[in-house]
């Protein structure tokens, strides 16, 4: 069983979160539509420690239906090796001075998608070897 203590806290940081057959409900695709977008960076997948996938629901806009736009572009900036969503996560909720205030998650939903790259780029500079 995963540490419910440690989940909570990091779910208290980055919000909801959905687990596989919720998310596919939600979008309405199959599992493996949903593996397609997490291999290319248009959904970002959590794993806890016992390997349970969870995807946090800040990525569906409110209708639950349309992924974060230009996720894949950030992703890719950020940890191009894909070694910390949890991290990742907690990024994109987070609110921004450079971004007005906003998280990145927000800015790309108000099509803020270079703004939000670029401060990625910096933000994945720190932890590059």
């Amino acid at each position: 069983m995963f540490n419910e203590v440690a989940l909570h806290l990091m779910a208290n940081r980055i919000g909801p979160l959905y687990d596989m057959d919720s998310l596919r409900q939600r979008l309405g695709v199959d599992v493996a539509s949903i593996d397609t977008d997490v291999q290319r960076g248009a959904i970002l997948e959590v794993t806890t420690s016992d390997d349970h996938r969870l995807y946090p629901a800040f990525q569906l806009d409110g209708g639950g239906q349309a992924l974060l736009p230009e996720l894949p572009r950030v992703l890719a900036a950020l940890d191009p090796r894909r070694m910390d969503s949890w991290g990742d996560a907690i990024w994109l909720r987070e609110v921004r001075a450079e971004l007005g205030g906003r998280s990145p998650a927000q800015a790309l939903r108000d099509g803020d998608a270079d703004d939000v790259v670029a401060l990625a780029r910096q933000a994945g500079a720190l932890f590059a070897p």
